[in-house]
Formats: C-alpha cells, structure tokens, sequence
C-alpha cells in the first residue's frame, strides 16, 4: 500500500498524520504480512520461527528509527519486506556461520571427556592464584609492567598517561590495547601448559 494511502488512513482517524498513528497504522496493515513472508524466508520450519519472529520485530524497530524517511516513501510496504528479508539473511549467515564452528559429540564420549576433565581439573588445581599472577607479570618488559602498575594498578587516566610517557592518547590506547592482549595470550599459554 502507497504511503499517501497510509497517510489518508491517519487523516481519517483525526491523527493528523502524526508520526505515532503512521507507525501504528503500518504496525497494524503490515505486521502480520511481514511475518508471514519472514516465514515463507525460512521455509516455514518451526525451528526457525524464532528467526522469523525476531526478524519481524527488527523490521519494525528499523521501521521506526526511520519513520521520517519512511514517511515519504513511495513503497513502505516493499520498503518493510526488503528490510525483513535483509534482516534474515543476516540472521542465516549468522546462525550458519556458528554452526560450522560448533563441533557434536555422541553422548558417551561426553561423559567419558566430563569425567575425564573433572578428575583432571580436581588432581591438578592451580595452586595460589598469587603466584600464578606473579609468572604471567614476569613475563612482562619493564616497559610493559610499568604501564601495567600505572594502568591497572593506580587506575591512572589514559591522557595523563599519555603526558606520562611523552605520547599521543591514541598511541597509549593502542598500548594498553596490546599489553592486554599479551596478558590474555600469556594467560592461556600459563593454563595450557599448567592445567
């Protein structure tokens, strides 16, 4: 249905064509026929109405986010489905690309890894959390341990610290960035080798 017809229903409804009664009035035309073709996208299998469902209240968030362009749509309606139909291709793309990343076990081999990992996470505990804390820093440069303590330890704003060390903010953010991710990799390459 053309805007202008949406625009004539709001009139007819004393709305003055405010912003509230369009979106209401293309909740109210469109809602159900959005779904139903959300629907038809996902072959109508009944494990993929979540998406469907999802997608249909996303196309009506996107909707009113932007309700003053779609206002002077020609073609709301197409407007609506090409958005719905974006909106589950992302969602497939999405739900495909986890599933390629997921792995499946048969259940005893699961029970067997359970238990296996239980027991070996119960006989060989990390002991004092301190000294696990104190291997991964003395890994550090002085450098990076400097900036560490003045980080995370004194909780020091990044522009002072970029005064501190005489470099710009972006530079001690992309410091801190990278002192992160070398905690992160240490830390795991503490837990694969001590676990």
């Amino acid at each position: 249905m053309p805007t202008t017809m949406v625009i004539d229903c709001c009139k007819e409804d004393q709305c003055r064509g405010s912003s509230r009664c369009f979106y209401r009035k293309i909740c109210e035309l469109y809602l159900s026929e959005v779904y139903r073709f959300c629907m038809h996208l996902v072959k109508n299998q009944s494990c993929f109405t979540f998406m469907a469902e999802e997608c249909t209240q996303d196309t009506f968030v996107a909707a009113r986010q932007q309700l003053v362009k779609l206002k002077q749509h020609p073609n709301v309606k197409g407007w609506l489905y090409l958005t719905a139909k974006n909106l589950i291709y992302k969602s497939f793309r999405c739900y495909y690309t986890q599933k390629k990343h997921e792995t499946t076990l048969e259940c005893e081999k699961i029970c067997i890894y359970s238990n296996s990992v239980e027991e070996e996470w119960e006989n060989r505990r990390l002991g004092d959390v301190d000294t696990v804390i104190v291997n991964i820093l003395m890994q550090l440069s002085n450098n990076e341990y400097t900036l560490y303590e003045d980080y995370f330890c004194r909780q020091l704003a990044v522009p002072f610290l970029a005064v501190k060390y005489n470099i710009s903010v972006t530079a001690t953010t992309t410091r801190i960035y990278r002192l992160k991710r070398k905690l992160r990799t240490l830390s795991h390459q503490y837990c694969l080798t001590h676990i």
